[in-house]
């Protein structure tokens, strides 16, 4: 039986049920992913809910009709789901004569975004700027960019505000790996987050489309 562990914040799914099509277990992976995914879709097709419903609900059933492609021992199930999305987001977009430029501009970012956060420096991110209401919006779109592993022990921890002891007993791993694990957190954010905005801005000062 091949699983998840939750000390990778990945949920525990039983892919040989999953390839099965065994209908609890993809609920449970249902339930696993759906937000983050959609949180993924939301600002690539430009803040449109809707859309961004039907594209996330595309992507599940895609997704579970390739299923047997997955192999768990070569990477995770969040990043995944993301390349999946991004295709059906052209698709969908092209079909409603959506603006191409709006998938290219993200696809820039993406390209962006794995460069800085592979090369990313010692410095924490500024913890206060996770509680700044002003740029909230731009908040969300960053956390919604990273692994799901980091997205998870964000929000952990400034969001439900649990304690490095909570968090470690919830990941399965002692204080000192979840230590590592939020320190690793915080320097993803902050190359997601100084991305897109220069990303963001350079579009804007260009006349780009924009999310």
């Amino acid at each position: 039986m091949v699983k998840r562990t939750t000390a990778q914040s990945e949920p525990e799914i039983d892919f040989r049920r999953l390839r099965r099509r065994d209908k609890e277990e993809v609920g449970r992976w249902f339930d696993a992913y759906s937000d983050p995914v959609y949180g993924f879709i939301f600002y690539r097709v430009g803040r449109d809910a809707d859309l961004a419903g039907d594209v996330a609900q595309e992507t599940f059933v895609s997704a579970l009709e390739t299923i047997e492609r997955f192999n768990p021992r070569r990477g995770e199930m969040f990043p995944w789901l993301t390349y999946i999305a991004r295709n059906c987001i052209r698709k969908a977009l092209r079909r409603r004569g959506r603006d191409e430029a709006l998938p290219d501009f993200w696809n820039a970012v993406d390209h962006e975004l794995a460069r800085a956060i592979m090369g990313m420096g010692s410095h924490i991110f500024p913890e206060e700027l996770l509680a700044q209401k002003e740029i909230a919006e731009l908040v969300r779109m960053a956390l919604t960019n990273l692994p799901l592993r980091y997205q998870t022990a964000l929000r952990r921890c400034y969001f439900e505000e649990l304690s490095l002891h909570e968090i470690a007993a919830m990941e399965g791993i002692n204080q000192g790996a979840a230590k590592v694990l939020l320190h690793r957190a915080k320097l993803a954010f902050r190359a997601a987050f100084e991305t897109i905005s220069a990303s963001i801005f350079k579009g804007q000062g260009e006349g780009k489309a924009t999310p």
